[in-house]
């Protein structure tokens, strides 16, 4: 749990800064945006401005879903999966769209970073029963 904010409008700055992620999630059925995101960054602006907020945030049906799903990590098959899809999409990025080797070098930095990002992230681990499906196939 996070420290509320000490002065009252830093706490306000934080709750409405909670409030407009909060309402970024509803546009998040657009192509594009991301709710997980939105739900997190709302988390960390509730935890500094409200507890009651935050408590419900994280008991909310659906978006407490999401929050435990992210403060339990990732699994290592989406961990592949993401260093993959940063790995092609900058790879195609900086072969087929640009011939700037400045820009180049600043794609894979920003694929240095994403890689560094995902592989950070707590990894989930296997439950029993997976584990030992998986080694008898």
């Amino acid at each position: 749990m996070a420290k509320i904010a000490r002065f009252p409008l830093v706490r306000l700055i934080y709750f409405i800064l909670g409030l407009i992620c909060l309402g970024f999630v509803f546009l998040s059925w657009l192509p594009g945006i991301p709710t997980a995101d939105f739900v997190v960054l709302a988390l960390f602006f509730f935890a500094r401005s409200s507890k009651r907020f935050e408590m419900w945030l994280r008991n909310h049906p659906v978006f407490g879903k999401i929050i435990k799903s992210y403060q339990g990590g990732l699994t290592v098959r989406a961990k592949a999966i993401a260093v993959a899809g940063i790995t092609l999409s900058i790879g195609v990025s900086a072969v087929l769209l640009t011939s700037d080797t400045t820009l180049r070098v600043i794609l894979v930095a920003v694929a240095a970073v994403a890689w560094w990002y995902v592989l950070t992230r707590p990894t989930k681990p296997l439950r029993a029963g997976a584990r030992s499906d998986a080694l008898s196939s």
